[in-house]
């Protein structure tokens, strides 16, 4: 039976489900600690499975696995498989952990879109920036590139479509990251400015800030230089940010964070369904936002051929 809450909101196409609370990274700009859902239970196997469900029969089209780091579930895969099992188009953003090429070769027809994060064209930055595993950054090094490149060069061969995040803070803001992405050429570039949230970041994160201005910059160098690519650049800043994105946490609780922090809703997902999770913070999204930072795109394409 449908719900009659789906007519009187509207349900956003694209949800991303921070699946994985933890992560093992050490990355000094994170906006998703989530040190309280860190210290309760994972979601079953079933619940991840009902929880899915709900976004299908709300009306969702599209599921980014985040996290936190989202190989880091054990069901991840099993998840992943069941979100293609009932149509939804998939996409996974990853720092690479447990990428491997069994792994790549199982998911190829279940995974549309790979996602991996980037910030520099150096490990160096990395490391500063703590962009690698915690043991290499608590040792003052970074091997976050490296591995990432050789997760590029297999998933390329098997004909992923391929997203590159970077985030833009005052450690890589001078970054020249032109030649590297050249040779990523992923189909999107997202681009963020840092972002201060409350109650996940503030107090550490305030010397990586950027001016709009500075951010800008950045952004015209790296339009400009590949201009002559097919690459789709996508900037956003902390106002395209902000209320913008229908988020999930590791729980099931639907949460938002148009205010500069985040608003979760009262139950969860698998326990009252989507839209109703939805209805209870809905009104810290902005669809006019979401569609102007670029939110909806041609996610069923990927390569060149409908997945």
């Amino acid at each position: 039976m449908s719900n009659p809450i789906n007519k009187e909101i509207d349900i956003p196409k694209a949800v991303n489900w921070h699946c994985e609370a933890y992560c093992n990274y050490g990355c000094k700009f994170c906006y998703a600690s989530f040190e309280i859902q860190r210290t309760l239970p994972r979601l079953s196997e079933e619940e991840g499975f009902a929880l899915i469900k709900q976004l299908v029969d709300a009306g969702v089209e599209k599921i980014n696995f985040v996290g936190g780091e989202p190989m880091l579930h054990r069901h991840i895969k099993a998840w992943i498989k069941y979100a293609k099992e009932l149509n939804l188009t998939t996409s996974i953003v990853s720092n690479g952990t447990r990428m491997t090429p069994e792994f790549l070769e199982e998911m190829s027809t279940h995974l549309d879109w790979l996602g991996l994060s980037i910030d520099a064209s150096n490990d160096e930055l990395h490391a500063l920036m703590g962009r690698g595993l915690r043991g290499e950054i608590n040792d003052g090094f970074s091997n976050h590139l490296e591995r990432s490149k050789r997760i590029i060069e297999y998933a390329k061969k098997l004909g992923y479509g391929i997203k590159l995040n970077t985030v833009v803070c005052s450690v890589n803001l001078d970054d020249d990251m032109q030649d590297l992405v050249r040779w990523i050429a992923p189909n999107r570039w997202k681009i963020f400015q840092v972002l201060k949230i409350e109650g996940e970041n503030d107090g550490r994160v305030e010397a990586l800030l950027v001016s709009d201005h500075n951010f800008e910059e950045y952004i015209e160098r790296h339009v400009s230089s590949l201009s002559s690519t097919s690459i789709q650049v996508v900037p956003e800043n902390n106002e395209a940010m902000l209320g913008t994105y229908a988020m999930i946490d590791a729980l099931g609780r639907v949460y938002t964070n148009k205010d500069g922090f985040y608003r979760y809703s009262k139950g969860t997902v698998q326990e009252n369904g989507f839209a109703h999770c939805w209805s209870e913070v809905c009104p810290g999204f902005s669809h006019e936002a979401f569609n102007a930072r670029g939110g909806e795109w041609d996610w069923e394409m990927s390569t060149g051929v409908a997945l």
